[in-house]
């Protein structure tokens, strides 16, 4: 069931004064009314252990507090975090384990918690959204925002004698994001007062995160947002406790660790952002864009650093994308002229280095008009596929296959100990070429312009060699190698 929970009133057996009073008959929770959701210690009175509670979440926990603060009912279902009702059972000043705030960041003064406010005053406290902290036992550092209500329990006669407090983690909801940018906006009007809270606004505000990590002098993690398990799929108490760099991939360990001693070399340094892969908890890595700043305190004492890391698995995925685009023919996956043009000129200069020869084979298909007009322009890019396919097959991984464009392919050896085997390297693949049809293409023929040089030569003159000898090719009757 969903809404505002409600106490259900009865008239009471024992008032004087006839007022309407509490009768507890036993929890609700959703369409159960047997009260199995609740655990209770032995000694919990009887009539705390009777109440009513209509229109309960599902999501929402539920703790009976007496009047001295110690916990005597707790729900089995919906543990506090992290705490369940075994851990919570008996244990005396529950809040004093707890340290609320507000969503300026502020802690509650003493007996503005909604319990204290119920028992205090007799009313009912009801949705209020705060943070909640931890502060010891398997709880400490863990942090939430909430929807809190507290319902002060009268006995007969009248006086209050416990409160039951309904508490809902709303940390992912609308009313815990709503209350993350009004800290935010405390934060900043606050800034000029404390240090610490300047530091922290910087990386929430600046960076917009969408994990922060909050370490010590020594690097571990004392405080991280909760959406560590939406990212990365780790739960805070998986990361609390722990150093940052388990979770970085072993080829980016370097460069987070650089980052590290550069925030806290400078005086809330560390302004640039480093791409980093941070292992997922399910297997794998994601990439994030992380910044950090070092932490100190009112006395100018480093106390530990914040590191903001931003989810942009997507943005590299397109980068990288974009690049294989920019780079690569879309039709043939083969790299694309100007990708080709530029591992020419490398392999030039490697040569010109170490005194081996660079070859260079411009390829065009023979009659590749007539296979258009013949199959169609399907049948004919299938056949282009297909060449390029057997082309880089023999070739070795040293080696570059690239279409220029049209019917046109380009082909640069590198590092041959010989020029001549350039020529070798041409047959072997003017006989792929012809081996067979594709798809109903019948078998297809090429012609091939070969040049070679020890790359004392630019990439332009190799080039346009190696078109001269292919337009001889052509003209000598084609299927053929020229040099």
């Amino acid at each position: 069931m969903t809404g505002t929970p409600r106490f259900g009133q009865n008239r009471g057996t024992g008032g004087s004064d006839g007022a309407t009073v509490l009768r507890r008959t036993g929890i609700v929770r959703g369409r159960q009314s047997d009260g199995t959701d609740m655990h209770w210690v032995d000694t919990a009175p009887a009539e705390l252990r009777q109440v009513t509670i209509v229109d309960l979440r599902d999501d929402e926990a539920v703790i009976v507090l007496d009047r001295a603060g110690t916990c005597v009912g707790a729900d089995g279902d919906q543990p506090v975090l992290g705490l369940d009702a075994e851990h919570l059972l008996g244990r005396r000043r529950v809040e004093s384990g707890w340290r609320w705030c507000d969503d300026a960041g502020q802690p509650l003064a003493d007996g503005a918690s909604p319990v204290a406010r119920a028992l205090a005053t007799g009313e009912p406290v009801t949705r209020l959204v705060l943070g909640l902290e931890g502060l010891r036992d398997e709880a400490e550092g863990q942090f939430a925002w909430v929807e809190v209500s507290a319902y002060p329990l009268q006995g007969s006669d009248g006086a209050v004698d416990g409160v039951a407090t309904t508490l809902r983690d709303v940390s992912q909801a609308v009313e815990g994001r709503a209350a993350t940018a009004a800290l935010v906006h405390s934060l900043r009007s606050l800034a000029h007062a404390s240090v610490e809270d300047e530091a922290r606004f910087r990386v929430l505000a600046e960076n917009s995160a969408d994990v922060l990590f909050q370490t010590d002098i020594v690097g571990r993690c004392v405080w991280v947002s909760p959406s560590v398990t939406d990212v990365l799929g780790w739960a805070p108490a998986q990361v609390l406790g722990q150093t940052l760099f388990p979770l970085v991939h072993p080829a980016d360990r370097e460069a987070a660790n650089e980052q590290r001693r550069s925030a806290l070399a400078q005086d809330g340094g560390g302004h640039d952002r480093v791409e980093l892969r941070y292992a997922r908890a399910e297997g794998g890595w994601r990439w994030m864009s992380a910044v950090s700043r070092s932490m100190r305190d009112s006395h100018g004492q480093m106390t530990g650093g914040l590191t903001a890391l931003r989810d942009i698995q997507a943005e590299v995925e397109r980068r990288e994308e974009l690049s294989y685009l920019a780079g690569h023919d879309s039709l043939t996956g083969l790299i694309n002229r100007d990708a080709a043009l530029r591992a020419l000129a490398k392999s030039l200069e490697q040569a010109r280095r170490s005194g081996r020869w660079v070859g260079v084979l411009y390829v065009d298909v023979d009659l590749f008009k007539d296979v258009n007009d013949t199959f169609g322009h399907a049948a004919g890019d299938r056949l282009l596929v297909e060449i390029g396919h057997r082309f880089a097959s023999r070739l070795r991984d040293s080696d570059v296959v690239a279409r220029l464009g049209g019917d046109e392919f380009l082909v640069v050896l590198s590092s041959m100990r010989d020029g001549e085997h350039a020529l070798l390297r041409a047959q072997a693949l003017l006989e792929a070429a012809a081996e067979g049809g594709v798809d109903g293409v019948p078998s297809a023929t090429v012609s091939i312009g070969v040049r070679y040089d020890d790359g004392s030569s630019d990439p332009g003159e190799v080039l346009r060699d190696a078109d001269a000898a292919l337009y001889r090719a052509k003209h000598a009757g084609r299927n053929r190698v020229c040099l």
